[in-house]
C-alpha cells in the first residue's frame, strides 16, 4: 500500500499561541478649540457652529483603536468638551462625552491642564472628578451615563468601546466639540494608535527566536525562510503576501519562493500558531490549530502564487472548507512542498517534503 505524500498528523490539531496583531500610530495637527457661541449649544443635535477637526491617515483596514492621545490639550471647564472620531466611511465614534454634565448641568468644572491625555478603553484614572483639575496622563474613555450620553437618533455617534473601534484604511478624524461658551482652549496635536488587519508578520525562522532546528541538519540561509531544501539547495522557501485582509474587499495573495523547481505545493491556513515549532518533513511547522488545505498547485521555478486566476480569495475559501473567519482574528499561513531528496538526509523514508516559515495575519472587516 503506497505511503500518503503528506502525513495525516498534519491535519490534527495542535496547541498553540496567538501572535500579536499588527500596530499602527499616526499624528496629526493640533489647534484651538473654537467656542460655542451659545448658551449652551443644544445637546444630541448636530453642532452648528465651528469645532476643531484634524485628520490622519491610516494605511491599512483598523481593527482596533487602542489609543488616542490628546496632546497639550488645555482647556478650563472639563465639562464643555466633546471629543469623538469619524473613520474614513462616515461612521462616528465617541471617546470622551462631557464628563460630569447630566443633560441640564454644565459638566465638571475642573479644568484639563496643559498636558499630553492618552485615553484608553481601560485601566486609566477617571476623567468624570468635579471641580478638580486634572494634569496629563492615562484616562479611561467616557462615554457619559443617563441624559449626558449621546443619543441622537439623526446625528449619529456611536458609544462603542475604543478596542471594538475597527474601520478602513483611509482619512481618520479627530472632532472636538466646545458646547458651552466662554471658557476655551487647544491642543497642540494628536495621535492615533491601534491594531489594523494587514501585514504579513512573518514568525519560525527554525534555530532563532526560541523555535526548535531544522531536523535533518539543514537550516535556512537567513531570516524569513524555511529549513533548506535538498533538490534546489536554495536557502529555504520563503512565504510573503500581498493586499489587503479584509473580510469585504479581501485581496490577499500569498507568494512562496525559493521551493524546488516544480514541487507540488500546498498553502496550509492554522487557527493558532506553535511559537517552538513541531518537525515536520525536511522543515518546522509552527501552524497549528484548526488546520485547513487553502489551495495546491505546482512552483514554476521553485516559485508559485495563490489565490490565482479562478480561486477564491482567501476568506470564502476559509469559510467554504469550515471554518469562517471574523473581524479581529488572527490566521497563520504556511506552505509545505515536496522535496523528495529530503528522504535519505533526513533518515526517514516519510521525509519526502519540506516547509517554508510561516506568517499572521490579522484579519479586517
Amino acid at each position: 500500500m503506497r505511503n500518503s505524500l503528506f502525513p495525516r498528523i498534519l491535519f490534527c490539531a495542535a496547541l498553540g499561541a496567538t501572535a500579536a496583531a499588527n500596530n499602527f500610530s499616526v499624528s496629526g495637527a493640533g489647534g484651538a478649540i473654537p467656542d460655542c457661541p451659545n448658551s449652551p449649544g443644544l445637546w444630541n443635535s448636530q453642532p452648528t457652529w465651528a469645532t476643531l477637526t484634524s485628520t490622519v491617515s491610516v494605511a491599512n483596514p483598523a481593527t482596533s483603536i487602542t489609543a488616542v492621545r490628546l496632546l497639550g490639550l488645555n482647556h478650563t471647564y472639563r465639562g464643555d468638551i466633546h471629543v469623538f472620531l469619524s473613520d474614513p466611511g462616515g461612521l462616528n465614534y465617541n471617546v470622551i462625552v462631557r464628563p460630569g454634565f447630566n443633560g441640564t448641568n454644565s459638566g465638571d468644572s475642573g479644568n484639563y491642564n496643559a498636558g499630553d491625555y492618552n485615553i484608553v478603553q481601560s485601566g486609566g484614572a477617571a476623567l468624570n472628578q468635579g471641580g478638580v483639575n486634572i494634569n496629563g496622563g492615562t484616562y479611561n474613555q467616557y462615554l457619559n451615563t443617563g441624559a449626558g450620553q449621546w443619543t441622537s437618533g439623526t446625528y449619529l455617534i456611536s458609544n462603542t468601546a475604543l478596542n471594538s473601534i475597527t474601520g478602513p484604511a483611509g482619512t481618520w478624524t479627530l472632532n472636538i466639540v466646545d458646547w458651552f461658551n466662554i471658557d476655551t482652549g487647544s491642543i497642540t496635536g494628536w495621535t492615533l494608535e491601534g491594531t489594523d488587519g494587514v501585514g504579513f508578520a512573518s514568525y519560525c525562522d527554525p534555530g532563532a527566536s526560541g523555535v526548535i532546528a531544522c531536523p535533518c541538519t539543514n537550516p535556512p540561509s537567513g531570516s524569513g525562510r524555511g529549513c533548506n531544501n535538498f533538490g534546489a539547495m536554495s536557502g529555504g522557501a520563503s512565504l510573503s503576501a500581498t493586499g489587503n485582509a479584509s473580510l469585504m474587499a479581501d485581496t490577499l495573495v500569498f507568494t512562496s519562493t525559493g521551493e524546488n523547481n516544480t514541487s507540488l505545493t500546498i498553502f496550509l491556513q492554522g487557527t493558532a500558531s506553535n511559537s517552538t515549532g513541531v518537525p515536520y518533513g525536511a522543515g518546522v511547522r509552527c501552524v497549528a490549530g484548526i488546520l485547513k488545505r487553502l489551495y495546491t498547485g505546482g512552483a514554476s521555478g521553485g516559485a508559485i502564487t495563490r489565490p490565482g486566476g479562478g480561486d477564491p480569495d482567501v476568506h470564502t475559501r476559509s469559510a467554504a472548507l469550515g471554518n469562517p473567519i471574523s473581524a479581529g482574528e488572527s490566521r497563520y499561513y504556511m506552505t509545505y512542498y515536496r522535496d523528495p531528496a529530503a528522504a535519505g538526509p533526513c533518515g526517514n523514508t516519510a521525509s519526502t517534503f519540506n516547509d517554508s516559515q510561516a506568517g499572521s495575519v490579522v484579519w479586517a472587516p
